[in-house]
């Protein structure tokens, strides 16, 4: 990310994180970021007890981690036990939060159910303990001249789609009684321009990314999500390794306790986060609010269901659970619900802190 971006590029905070995650071996970028001491909530752990908290993120600096940033600058890991939190960027050079955590660069972070059930079926043992998007973000983003409504009108249409997506889109044309052959794919770079220029008819993005910069940038974008037409799973997921989870549960239920925190403030005052990534965290990648604002907005509808209203926020249920193992399937990987989710220490969590359960 440079400093002069593109108006149409500004939202590019979720793309890889979410897609098949494919480790680098570029060298990881490491920035501490202390935690003001100050909070209503009372800690149950010894102060500092746990130590420092090294947390990989998902991507870069945005607000894509709203709820931790909050959740430092309010002192909720120091509240539950913690000394303090490193924060460690990811983006496209970074290595892997899978690979910092089997090495111990890092101790917690956010991943992707593709890249953990790809890992696990190369004789690793990671499992998904919560799960920020209770739904995934994957789109076919048009313009209102040309709308893409469902999956019919994609017949005969041309759709830029990116290397990584390209499975999904074929499953997604699959399972909505398409072939592959019905649509004409062309490479995409996450910037919506060819879709203004009349190049092609869509582009395969995330709900949280194109159609926010086009209609931020006067364009009127028609959104056709994955998620309403035959598609569920699961993304931006909290994982740790079976070892962590019998011998750092502790640590664990702290992080997911913190994160918890955070994130239900800023589902209550979403400008706060947004705040925290143009101001603070991001501040060098040259945010506007009104982008963040919105980009956070459309993360918390992801995040928001009838089941996490019950259960608590990263809760998966367990028909969730299942249909996310369904829809791997389709795009090509394989696992079951066992071997990817264990969601016993949230579980925890939560039986121990009822009162988190509730978010506005």
């Amino acid at each position: 990310m440079t400093d002069q971006l593109n108006p149409f590029q500004v939202t590019m905070s979720r793309r890889g994180v979410l897609g098949l995650g494919l480790a680098t071996t570029a060298g990881l970028a490491l920035a501490a970021c202390g935690g003001s001491s100050t909070n209503s909530a009372s800690g149950d752990a010894a102060t500092g007890s746990l130590g420092e908290l090294k947390y990989g993120f998902s991507w870069l600096y945005d607000v894509t981690q709203a709820g931790s940033y909050i959740a430092d600058t309010k002192g909720y890991y120091q509240n539950v036990g913690f000394t303090s939190v490193t924060f460690i960027p990811g983006g496209p050079s970074a290595v892997s939060v899978l690979t910092q955590l089997a090495n111990g660069t890092a101790q917690f972070g956010v991943s992707s159910p593709t890249e953990i059930a790809g890992a696990n079926a190369n004789g690793a043992s990671f499992r998904i303990i919560g799960a920020m998007y209770q739904e995934d973000p994957r789109c076919i983003v048009s313009l209102s001249g040309k709308p893409l409504k469902t999956p019919a009108d994609l017949t005969g249409k041309t759709i830029a789609v990116a290397d990584a997506d390209k499975p999904f889109m074929q499953a997604f044309l699959g399972v909505n009684g398409l072939k592959p052959s019905d649509v004409t794919i062309v490479p995409f770079q996450y910037d919506p321009a060819p879709l203004v220029a009349g190049q092609v008819d869509g582009i395969l993005d995330y709900s949280t990314n194109s159609p926010i910069s086009l209609r931020q940038s006067g364009h009127d974008p028609v959104v056709l999500m994955f998620a309403d037409f035959n598609w569920s799973t699961v993304t931006q997921t909290y994982v740790a390794s079976t070892d962590q989870i019998s011998g750092s549960a502790g640590l664990l239920k702290a992080a997911l306790r913190a994160d918890i925190m955070g994130w239900r403030d800023n589902i209550a005052n979403p400008e706060e986060g947004a705040s925290l990534a143009v101001d603070k965290y991001g501040k060098s990648l040259k945010f506007t609010l009104d982008n963040q604002l919105a980009c956070n907005e459309a993360e918390i509808a992801l995040m928001k269901t009838a089941d996490t209203a019950t259960n608590g926020i990263f809760t998966v249920s367990d028909a969730l659970q299942q249909a996310t193992v369904k829809t791997l399937a389709l795009s090509g990987v394989h696992t079951t619900a066992a071997d990817l989710f264990d969601l016993s220490l949230l579980a925890a969590v939560y039986q121990e802190h009822p009162e988190l359960k509730m978010v506005s």
